[in-house]
């Protein structure tokens, strides 16, 4: 019981000192709301507000219980103390009392389930991965971590800044209850939504149909940041309806508020501010400036704290995208194109009508599913001939763009609110059609329902874990139904220093590890560990000799130069220059370059087979890997070493007195060679160098049954192993 109350407590001051700066906030503006528009709009405004605060908090490592305990019971005192002087707000009129109780209803049942889901352990994949994972980090440095590096760190975490409030009081089931709320408001604001243009049958349909979504459900109850998301971009889109018709430019501030929140909640949504300031452009007949510097001031002010932290920090503004536009040390440009690549890509679907089939019904191959009634969505063409359908209908497609980009079902979720609410202005003159699609969604979405034709692997809320979150059944036993490598918990913690590495082939539950775990996908480290293990007994092995002669020359500098380009990356395991049948000896008086990812040129020079310098981005013409040897020397020949590349073409060239390049060749000896004995070792060695002293790897991962069958050739002893996991150290 102690630990449920820590939980509610935590998300409960969260939400609560939210509430209190938006009011505060709505109080200045003095926006004419109705008492329910007035909350939902206070908890919104505010969570943006308390979100830039604790982005200050953590960039002066300040983001510390007292603070946040201090800090949120005076918001909470003050707003309630300024709320007595405030007249009282109007309400909506009453609307159709069956819709209303159908509403209530469905709303009681499904809050029920989801409270309860959200209440039990967290256990979802990307909450105990990198949202809590960084949150947890946050926690134990009282801010932002400089020294950590991983693509998912890069990312905006405006929503994250919420849960490390929550997170600091009950810790991991606190933030699912943060995002919670938001899953709760949406309904409410669709329903506002209806009520206030003048469809309020179609508003609670719409309501009923989004809410009742099984993707929806246990997004919302998860430590994730996609119901936030949606809901704020409803908002904005309410915000501007209401400005459209009342001319009312205060309303612009808050639209921008929320509107910058976008960005700062989820990169994929930040297209809202360029949507927003275009349509108050064009909307704003007269002052256009004004409006729109009203709108873009405080949207500026919750991007920028976000895109100056990685510039910064990283150099690129943008991480952990645009690395092609902003390279760095920290994430590759070619890294960057895989991981997008494989968003893009539904697995398994052959036909594209198995798409809507899936994301209605079946859920497996989509990552969840939205529900049966919205394979109805052509019916929302219907809304064109409404004024509000049309804008409705657009806003959807708009919200729809970043589907292209990850085909997960989570990423549709932003435009199901518009797509449910066009479907019902759709067919609303269709006498009991609506209640009557209304009622069969959430029946057919009603968990026990769900399973009975959904696929058995589809992302949803399969059963309400009541026993999990009264906490009657062990937190352990619960999360190792969800993540089984969670076994190794202890094992890990109690082998690896706190200081110490891990080197993992894929994502690991880090919100629950407490150590440092180095992804192979996430970071430069990642990929240089990925491809040390994979030199020894991959199918990219160092096994091929380009050897490249010519005249006697007296240069400088040299440099070999890619001439082709190509899909593939441009590797070069190692790089050697000859003079009269002699490798000339590398001394510390060398300068190395290349381009691109000239921060790993080193890797080419370091007379290990175990290692490799790549371009790390797609083969260009003009990519080049080169020496300046700090004064003349005498060269006659040049050797590259590596995977045989078939589409390469390099050249090599020399640097003359009269301050250009000139080739000398692209006409190599070309053979095969026999990597040197030791590579495994070699390969463990390197990673120990760099400070990951242990691997976890799963039996389904193409190094596990190699270090398994040979771990003496590795040097690595298995401490633990369970669930198909195992776990080793590096001697």
């Amino acid at each position: 019981m102690a630990e449920i109350l820590r939980i509610l407590f935590g998300a409960g001051l969260t939400l609560a000192t939210a509430w209190g700066l938006g009011s505060l906030l709505l109080r200045r503006l003095h926006v004419p709301f109705t008492r329910l528009e007035a909350a939902l709009f206070s908890f919104l405004a505010g969570s943006a507000c308390l979100s830039f605060f604790t982005f200050l908090l953590c960039t002066v490592h300040q983001a510390r219980r007292g603070v946040f305990l201090w800090g949120g019971a005076a918001v909470i005192l003050w707003a309630a103390w300024q709320a007595r002087k405030d007249p009282p707000r109007k309400n909506f009129p009453a609307g159709s009392r069956m819709w209303t109780t159908l509403f209530y209803l469905v709303f009681s049942a499904f809050f029920f389930v989801y409270f309860m889901t959200a209440l039990a352990p967290e256990a979802s994949p990307d909450g105990m991965g990198y949202h809590l994972g960084n949150v947890s980090r946050y926690y134990h440095n009282h801010g932002f971590v400089w020294s950590y590096h991983s693509m998912y760190s890069y990312l905006s975490h405006g929503m994250e800044l919420l849960f490390l409030m929550a997170f600091t009081f009950g810790r991991h089931s606190a933030a699912a209850m943060t995002h919670l709320a938001f899953q709760t408001a949406l309904p409410f604001l669709i329903l506002c939504y209806g009520r206030r243009f003048g469809f309020p049958k179609v508003g609670l349909f719409a309501a009923i149909l989004t809410y009742a979504s099984p993707v929806i459900g246990l997004d919302g109850a998860s430590a994730y940041n996609d119901l936030t998301a949606a809901t704020l971009v409803f908002a904005v889109f309410y915000l501007l309806q209401v400005w459209d018709e009342d001319r009312d430019d205060k309303l612009l501030i808050l639209i921008g508020l929320l509107a910058g929140f976008c960005y700062a909640v989820k990169y994929t949504i930040g297209l809202v501010i360029p949507v927003t300031v275009i349509y108050v452009w064009w909307r704003s007949r007269e002052r256009r400036w004004r409006a729109t510097s009203a709108l873009v001031l405080p949207a500026l002010a919750m991007v920028l704290p976000w895109v100056i932290r990685n510039w910064i920090w990283l150099g690129n503004p943008l991480a952990p995208f645009f690395n092609r536009w902003f390279p760095n040390p920290y994430y590759h440009a070619g890294m960057e194109a895989i991981y997008m690549e494989g968003l893009r890509h539904y697995t398994g679907i052959k036909h594209f009508w198995e798409i809507p089939v899936q994301l209605t019904l079946g859920g497996g191959l989509t990552g969840g599913l939205l529900g049966p009634v919205f394979l109805l969505a052509p019916l929302a063409l219907l809304a064109l001939r409404h004024r509000h359908g049309r804008r409705l209908l657009i806003a959807a497609l708009v919200l729809a763009v970043p589907a292209y980009l990850n085909t997960g079902a989570r990423f549709l979720i932003p435009s199901l609110p518009f797509l449910a609410l066009s479907i019902g202005l759709g067919v609303a003159h269709t006498r009991g059609l609506l209640p009557a699609l209304a009622i069969f969604q959430a029946i057919a979405c009603w968990p026990p329902v769900l399973s009975t034709y959904c696929d058995p692997y589809a992302w949803r809320i399969a059963k309400v874990p009541i026993r999990a979150a009264l906490r009657k059944e062990p937190e352990m036993d619960y999360l190792l139904r969800h993540a089984p490598d969670l076994v190794l918990k202890n094992a890990i913690e109690l082998n690896v220093p706190r200081n110490g590495k891990i080197f993992s082939f894929s994502t690991r539950p880090e919100a629950r590890i407490d150590r440092h775990i180095v992804a192979s996908y996430e970071s430069t480290l990642g990929n240089f560990c990925y491809d040390a293990m994979l030199a020894p007994i991959g199918g990219e092995r160092p096994n091929h000799r380009q050897r490249f002669r010519f005249l006697p020359v007296d240069a400088r500098r040299v440099r070999v130069v890619q001439a082709a380009s190509a899909a593939v990356f441009w590797t070069v395991t190692e790089l050697r220059v000859y003079s009269a049948g002699r490798e000339l000896p590398r001394t510390p008086e060398w300068r190395l370059s290349a381009s691109p990812n000239g921060w790993e040129v080193q890797l080419a020079f370091d007379n290990s087979y175990a290692t490799r310098w790549s371009t790390w981005q797609a083969m260009s013409a003009g990519d080049f890997i080169g020496i300046d040897f700090g004064r003349p020397r005498r060269l006659d020949e040049l050797v590259l070493e590596g995977m045989h590349i078939r589409e390469s073409h390099p050249q090599v060239e020399v640097w003359t007195d009269v301050g250009r390049w000139v080739p000398l060749t692209d006409t190599a000896e070309e053979a095969d060679i026999d990597p040197p004995v030791g590579m495994r070792r070699a390969a463990a060695l390197e990673l120990k160098a760099r400070g990951i002293d242990f691997i976890l790897v799963s039996d389904a991962e193409f190094a596990s049954a190699d270090l398994r069958k040979y771990p003496g050739y590795w040097g690595v002893t298995e401490i633990a192993s369970a669930n198909g996991t195992r776990f080793y150290r590096i001697d």
